[in-house]
């Protein structure tokens, strides 16, 4: 591609100093940025314009952050080539789409098992032969035989990414920013899912030695993930491939800041989230809105979106502990004890505000030092 456009009624959004480009590829996120320099470099994708030639006015770190923001906004449908064809401009289907279709149809499904009890194996068993649980059992065959297909995909997939950013078995003193989306740290290994620059599912593990980690920045991600089930062992993993003495970095909706507000009757707090966060009902009460943020009851057709769980410092601490980090402290945006660490500025979300104060809470541990107790 070398000329590109935004799509005809690309809905763009400026709140607070940010802009956010919606996503047309459902479950996809929205493209956000509060860096003035790439809004109004993106400004000029409202007429057709050479790609090649716009980013001959970047340089540095500003030239590879604005191109991954062209990929992403390639990736969620807005930026299209001149003349693209209705077809390539419509929302195009993707396997996000059927993944949210299949979570809604075994919840579903389990609710119609629940509510049918032993009259479903009968039924099933007179009308065809087969009960259910052989039904189900095929089912789950079917599941199980693709998932292990595609666990045979994952070392040749990662090990492709490493080698193109120049990652060996071998490297030491890395920098890893967990959960980019499309804000990526120069000289950082950004990961996510694709299409990060490291395109990865971190519960599978993080493809990197023991101790070979200098620094972790993780923003917006650890709420997404079931608690303690899937955070525990994360949180191991990052633990693992830290060196002793590594400092990881935590930024996550500080709930309990929601739980003030909402005991304290705070409308303003939840009238400034709305503004921020206009997702789902403009008109939902504080109770609808805070529970939301904080993982109650995600639905199934957004699993993979969706908050599964909240925090407060002494729960986040404890899950950092029972991870083996020490030193566990509460920090503020942009304020780590390492100056290497002071990037909160990157994250899409950690800078919102109100009153005063950021809707996010931060928070850093180190990994014990050879020969310390954990």
């Amino acid at each position: 591609m070398s000329r590109l456009v935004f799509v005809p009624g690309a809905q763009v959004e400026f709140r607070g100093g940010r802009a956010l480009v919606r996503s047309r590829i459902a479950d996809r996120p929205d493209f956000q940025t509060d860096q003035p320099g790439l809004i109004a470099w993106l400004a000029r994708f409202a007429a057709p314009v050479d790609l090649d030639l716009a980013a001959q006015d970047l340089a540095g770190p500003g030239r590879e952050i604005a191109l991954r923001a062209v990929s992403y906004l390639l990736d969620i449908g807005v930026l299209v080539e001149p003349g693209a064809s209705a077809a390539a401009m419509a929302p195009a289907p993707a396997p996000d789409r059927r993944l949210s279709a299949l979570s809604v149809s075994v919840y579903e499904l389990a609710c119609d098992v629940l509510g049918l009890g032993p009259a479903a194996d009968t039924a099933l068993t007179e009308r065809t032969g087969i009960g259910l649980d052989a039904r189900l059992a095929a089912i789950s065959g079917q599941v199980e035989s693709l998932r292990q297909e595609l666990a045979t995909m994952r070392g040749p997939y990662l090990s492709a990414q490493l080698r193109a950013l120049g990652v060996g078995p071998d490297s030491r003193d890395l920098q890893l920013h967990v959960g980019c989306g499309p804000c990526h740290l120069p000289g950082w290994i950004n990961l996510d899912i694709h299409p990060a620059p490291l395109a990865t599912n971190v519960l599978w593990g993080l493809p990197f030695a023991d101790g070979s980690v200098r620094r972790v920045f993780l923003s917006h991600l650890l709420e997404h993930l079931f608690y303690p089930n899937d955070v525990q062992p994360f949180l191991a993993e990052l633990q693992r491939v830290l060196a002793p003495g590594g400092r990881i970095r935590v930024v996550v909706p500080d709930i309990e800041q929601c739980l003030r507000a909402y005991a304290e009757n705070d409308d303003e707090f939840f009238r400034e989230r709305r503004e921020l966060w206009p997702g789902g009902d403009a008109s939902s009460t504080r109770l609808e809105h805070f529970l939301a943020y904080a993982g109650a009851g995600p639905d199934p057709a957004h699993i993979f979106q969706a908050h599964k769980f909240g925090y407060d410092f002494e729960t986040l601490a404890r899950a950092l502990a029972r991870a083996g980090f020490v030193a566990i402290e509460r920090s503020g945006y942009m304020q780590s004890r390492d100056a290497g660490l002071r990037v909160d500025e990157n994250s899409e979300v950690a800078g919102a505000m109100h009153g005063g104060r950021h809707y996010s809470l931060f928070v850093e541990a180190i990994k014990p030092e050879t020969g310390v107790a954990s």
